[in-house]
Parts: structure tokens; sequence; C-alpha cells
């Protein structure tokens, strides 16, 4: 055991004296994953808003309903309107500080009501393409509505508009009084259109489906940025097998009484404490900005420990038994991109086709992910768990015999 501790110690002191190799490592992912966030709009995603800018110059009952019907509530949070002056409005335009401007003519409460012409003006920013057409788009279904509003109750709105009769201040009792009968008989004749509606919605909740959308975005970042970054370390720290045989190590601990597994034991063992330290620090910092129960932190460090050693030791197969250094390095690129890309480690599974998640699920990255994301969840019962944890050491104990059948017959005298 000692020469083995002495093996590892070795190592972690050369790779602590090339701190531009670790964080090539770990800064690879981080910026892929910040940049992943940011083309799907962050943790939570981002709600698109249209800022409108209000001069209502009109400032009657029926210009004050419409600036409400452009407020956020009313119009399903796309739209924000905020009441100006014209001048000062137009300024705000021209600085780009808006979606859009829209002017509210003196005499709009009139026309509308009289069923006359009025042409309301709305200044759009240039810059903007989508969220000025939401404006307009609600702007013409207001419109529309005053429209089919007037084929109901016209004559009643001419009259409202007109004012009382001559010489009176109020409308008399038997003119609210037929108005009131008249508006009473339009909701009994629309009551069968709109009471009960026609269309009738069953809704079901689909579990698996409620249990996803309590998964953020950012969640789903965390298992994927963290193997992208152990498969970085894992074919970073399987290439320097090939630094032991150039400095003539390999031939002299071939040549020492020390066994060659205890010199294998101690490279995995340094390879696994680097491994360590980053999904300590990568973990602790997710569970904090996700808000993440603790309870699962232990178990989710060691699962993630022992799947960077798997995968290390996957790179050191292949190391082992490529002919040059150049070779290793491109077999384990080669290989390494691919895993990324189908196994979960560049883009997460809930991202992608239904056919490539079946795929990426089954390569070696993309398995240990899964298990990965269900010890977090707590969705994995302990008998899976054990079973799952027993194939990751199965499967590394058979790589590691072939990393030493292999150093044993040849590779250290090369």
């Amino acid at each position: 055991m000692r020469f083995v501790w002495t093996t590892a110690l070795k190592d972690w002191r050369r790779h602590r004296r090339n701190p531009i190799e670790a964080a090539i490592w770990i800064g690879i992912p981080l910026l892929v994953g910040f940049l992943i966030a940011l083309a799907f709009g962050g943790q939570g995603g981002h709600t698109p808003q249209a800022h409108v800018l209000v001069a209502d110059e009109d400032n009657s009952f029926l210009s004050q309903l419409l600036v409400g019907a452009l407020s956020q509530e009313a119009a399903g949070g796309f739209i924000r309107a905020e009441e100006v002056e014209q001048d000062v409005g137009r300024l705000r335009m021209d600085k780009g500080d808006a979606t859009a401007m829209l002017v509210i003519p003196e005499g709009f409460s009139q026309a509308v009501l009289l069923e006359e012409p009025v042409a309301l003006q709305l200044l759009t920013n240039p810059s903007q393409r989508i969220l000025p057409g939401m404006v307009e788009e609600s702007l013409s279904i207001l419109a529309d509505g005053t429209f089919y509003l007037h084929r109901l109750m016209g004559e009643d709105l001419r009259t409202i508009a007109q004012g009382p009769p001559p010489g009176a201040t109020v409308f008399g009792d038997a003119a609210v009084a037929a108005l009131s009968v008249r508006v009473n008989q339009l909701t009994q004749r629309l009551g069968e259109y709109l009471s009960p509606p026609l269309i009738q919605l069953e809704t079901s909740i689909d579990e698996d489906q409620e249990e996803d959308d309590e998964i953020t975005f950012g969640f789903l970042l965390l298992p994927t940025i963290l193997f992208m970054a152990l498969l970085f370390i894992a074919q970073g720290l399987s290439e320097d097998i090939w630094q032991e045989r150039t400095r003539k190590t390999l031939r002299r601990v071939v040549v020492s009484p020390q066994h060659i597994l205890a010199f294998l034991v101690g490279k995995i063992m340094s390879g696994a404490g680097i491994v360590f330290a980053v999904c300590l620090v990568a973990l602790c910092v997710g569970y904090a900005y996700l808000s993440l129960s603790v309870t699962t932190l232990p178990l989710a460090l060691v699962w993630a420990t022992l799947s960077g050693a798997m995968l290390m030791t996957g790179m050191l197969t292949i190391q082992l038994f490529a002919t040059s250094q150049r070779a290793g390095n491109i077999l384990t690129m080669a290989i390494m991109f691919p895993l990324m890309m189908v196994g979960g480690s560049f883009f997460p599974f809930e991202a992608m086709p239904k056919w490539m998640a079946a795929i990426g699920t089954k390569t070696p990255n993309g398995w240990a992910l899964q298990h990965f994301k269900g010890i977090v969840l707590q969705q994995t019962d302990p008998g899976s768990l054990g079973l799952a944890f027993l194939g990751l050491l199965g499967v590394s104990t058979v790589l590691f015999l072939v990393c030493a059948w292999r150093l044993r017959r040849g590779f250290a005298q090369g």
C-alpha cells in the first residue's frame, strides 16, 4: 500500500504544478454550459413582453379602458402599458426604450360610441420584429370587438354618446329601464352560445409529465456540465500514461520488486482523487444554486466519482492499445465527442429526439448520467441503485484488469 500511495501522491503533485490543465478540463464544460443556458433562456426561460407607451390625449372612460386592456394582466403578461406624454414618449421611442407607442387622439371615445372613423397612431420600434406584431394583433382584436359590439348594441351606444335629452342633465328613468331591459334580453339571447360553452374541455394529469415539469432547465444542465467535465478529465488523465512511458517510469516499475498492479492502482486513485475534488466543488455549487435537497449530496458525490473513475479507466484502456501518443489522443477524442453528443453530456436528453435519447441512455456516460439524476431527484429504489453500483464497479474492474494485462504485455517496455 505504501507504493500505491507514493504513486498517487506523485501524480497529484505533478498535476498540481500544471493548473492550466485542470482549468481547461473544467473551464470548457462551464463555458459550453453557459452558452447553452443563454441559448435556451437561462434557468427558467424568459417570457417575452412588449413595452407599450400610451399617450392618452382623450383622457376619457373608454380610452382608459383601452389602456387597461393593454395592461400586463389583461393581455396575458405579453404587454405592459405605460402612460406618458406624447413628446416624452417620442423621445423615448427615438432612444429605443420601448416596443411601441400608441397615441389615442382627442375625441376617441365619442367616435367609438357613434361608430365614426377614428385613427389610433402606433409607432413601433424597428429594432424589434416579433413584439411589435403582438401589439398590432392585440389592437386589431380590440377593433374587431368594437365592430361586433355595435352590431349588437349600436343604437344604445349612439344614444349614450348623444347624451341626455335637451334640458336634462341625466337620462330619464324610462330610458334607463329600457336600456337595462335590452341588455338583459341580449344577455339571454347570447346565453346559449356563451354559457355553457359549446366546447367542453376535459383535462387529465400525466404523473410523469407533472414530474418533468417540476424539473427546471438549470437542473438539466447540472448533470450535463458535470459529466462533460468528467469526460474531459478522463481523457486528459488517460494521456498521463504516455508521460510515464516517455520518462521510463513504467520500465523501472517492471524491473522493480513492486508489482505493476500496485502502480496502476496508484494512478487510478490519483485520478479518482482529482475527480472527487471537481465533483465536490461542482455539486456543492449546483445544489446551492438550484436549492436541491442536501440529503442526496453524499450519494450523488460517490456516484459521480465512481463514474468518473470508470470513464478514466476506459480512456486509459484505449490509450494502452494505441500505437503512439498521437494515435491515442486521436482515438480518445474521436470516441469522447460522440459520447458527449449522444450521451447527454452536451445536450440534455429532454432536449433530444426520443430515438436519439434512447440510444444515448445506453452509452456509458449516458447510463451513468441517468442514474445520477435519479439519485438527485430521489427517484431510484435501493434495489435498482445497488445493482447499478455493482454494474459500475464491475465494468471498472474489468477495464482495470485489461489495463493491467496490457501493461504486463509489452506496453511498459515500449
